[in-house]
């Protein structure tokens, strides 16, 4: 005790003091940090950009202040609750107003003097106050001279906990939107930043919620330390091991007191042994018929079961393995001829010959599959190509995508909505095509929540060995937004530029 616990060790038992507090201790200290961190983020992000700031400067940094009181106050009413939990047998008076002044007179210099020192005497002095001692400031700064170096380690390893715990939430904050963009579908504002999320509000958001974690740690450990200071002359923490020992036996011997007892056996030893033979056969019997254990039991010998359906059944079972059984015959022979003296060693099909037809067989089957194939994709193409897509497909939908129809339904209605005079709607379609030939050569991939930006970043990627299609996709893109999403008004002119650009981006890829 004289050299008093290692940093690690005092850090598991505040642990374990934390995990072990009631709701209402831990509800205390949130009452007090919830609030002044909401207003100390307000007040950061109010005055890093309002242009206004200056005008309301004064009354905000009131306000902010009055929360830092009100945070010191409910910190140290949950150190005392801590306190009187580690030591139930030194229960004080606590006195509120002395807490809430000493707190305003003594709390604003720790921002001015943050050592170890200071930082265990401010901790403890708000402890102390809140427990009701007279002499709050004299038992503080005699506990926090003690144990200098465990002090150090303790804080050493808080910051570092605290900057490993801030790095992560700085991560997980920056990382999260865009895998909610890539696995959900979900596009948001916060997906749209990109790298610009990681501002000044962010980082205040992840520091203040690693303080919020390490925080809490740092107040049960300067308890433990206050707690074993005292107990250096008081011995207060061999009572409160010897109270726990006595309640814990105390416990044992009422479990004991009201343990029932067994009762006195109501038959003799010998009804064991008088069982009847019959009925254990018979029990013994039943559990071995019943279904689980009977799946593995052999049929019983006697007589096979008759009737129609099983007399077809056993003959097309017996069908099928004579032609089995004859085709593998045949197979052997092919393979391993029988030699006799009159026809020497020649067999009826050389192995050469019948590995060169398994091939042409495996060859002609291949070649049927592939152009059924083709067949089939080739109608379904020109099925969906011969079908009206005007009156299936709505053009101002948003939520439209390019693999909905093939590019030449997509061209067709290009041509048609022109024609019409509508060029807006046909740039759209145009737009559509483009992505459709794109993701038919797998240069993108189609994706609703993906925009032009993501397009053309995609494309970059994969068109390194065509470096020509990126820039003029990108203006194309540049010319779509323009006419669909801006107030900039669509003409004919602009849908020709717009399917040049497609021809030109067709030609790079048949050529790359």
């Amino acid at each position: 005790m004289k050299r008093g616990l290692g940093a690690v060790a005092i850090l598991e038992e505040a642990v374990t003091l934390l995990r072990s507090a009631p709701l209402a201790t831990v509800v205390a200290y949130l009452a007090g940090a919830v609030p002044f961190l909401l207003g100390l983020l307000f007040f950061l992000s109010d005055m890093s950009r309002s242009p206004f700031a200056f005008e309301h400067l004064a009354p905000a940094s009131l306000g902010l202040a009055a929360l830092f009181v009100w945070k010191n106050v409910w910190q140290a009413l949950f150190a005392a609750r801590l306190h009187e939990q580690v030591s139930p047998g030194a229960r004080r008076a606590r006195n509120l107003p002395r807490t809430v002044l000493m707190q305003c007179a003594m709390q604003p210099l720790f921002l001015v003097i943050p050592f170890p020192w200071t930082v265990a005497l401010f901790r403890n002095v708000a402890m102390f106050a809140a427990l009701g001692e007279p002499e709050a400031v004299a038992l503080a700064r005699k506990q926090a001279g003690l144990w200098p170096r465990q002090n150090r380690s303790v804080l050493g390893l808080a910051a570092l906990a605290w900057l490993l715990l801030f790095i992560n939430l700085v991560i997980t904050i920056a990382v999260l939107p865009q895998l909610a963009r890539s696995f959900l579908g979900i596009e948001g504002d916060f997906a749209r930043l990109g790298a610009g999320i990681l501002n000044l509000t962010t980082l205040a958001v992840a520091a203040a919620l690693a303080w919020l974690a390490i925080d809490p740690l740092l107040d049960a450990v300067y308890v433990l330390r206050c707690f074993y200071g005292e107990s250096l002359a008081t011995g207060e923490d061999l009572r409160t091991a010897l109270r726990r020992a006595l309640s814990v036996a105390a416990l044992v011997l009422m479990m004991i007191a009201i343990a029932p007892r067994p009762l006195p056996a109501q038959q003799p030893p010998s009804r064991i042994q008088t069982m009847d033979p019959a009925q254990l056969d018979r029990s013994i019997d039943e559990v071995i018929r019943r279904r689980e254990f009977t799946w593995r039991v052999p049929r019983p010998p006697g007589e096979e079961p008759k009737g129609r359906w099983v007399g077809w059944y056993r003959s097309l079972t017996d069908m099928i393995k004579n032609f089995v059984t004859r085709i593998a015959k045949t197979l052997r022979e092919w393979f391993q001829p029988k030699l006799s003296p009159d026809q020497g060693t020649d067999a009826p099909v050389t192995r050469q010959t019948l590995e060169w037809l398994i091939g042409l067989a495996v060859a002609l089957i291949a070649a049927a599959a592939v152009f059924s194939f083709r067949a089939r994709r080739r109608a379904a193409i020109d099925a969906e190509a011969a079908a009206p897509a005007a009156a299936a497909v709505n053009l101002s939908d948003e939520s439209l995508t390019a693999d909905q129809l093939p590019e030449s339904s997509w061209r067709a209605l290009a041509e048609e909505w022109l024609a019409k005079g509508d060029c807006r709607l046909a740039l759209r379609a145009l737009y559509l095509a483009g992505l459709n030939y794109l993701g038919a050569r797998e240069l993108v991939s189609i994706r609703r929540w993906k925009s032009g930006l993501d397009y053309r970043r995609e494309l970059e990627r994969r068109t390194r060995a065509a470096p020509r299609i990126g820039p003029v996709f990108a203006s194309n893109v540049a010319i779509f937004e323009r006419g669909w999403y801006g107030a900039h008004p669509v003409d004919r002119p602009m849908v020709e530029a717009f399917a040049a650009g497609l021809n030109e981006i067709r030609n790079h890829a048949e050529h790359a």
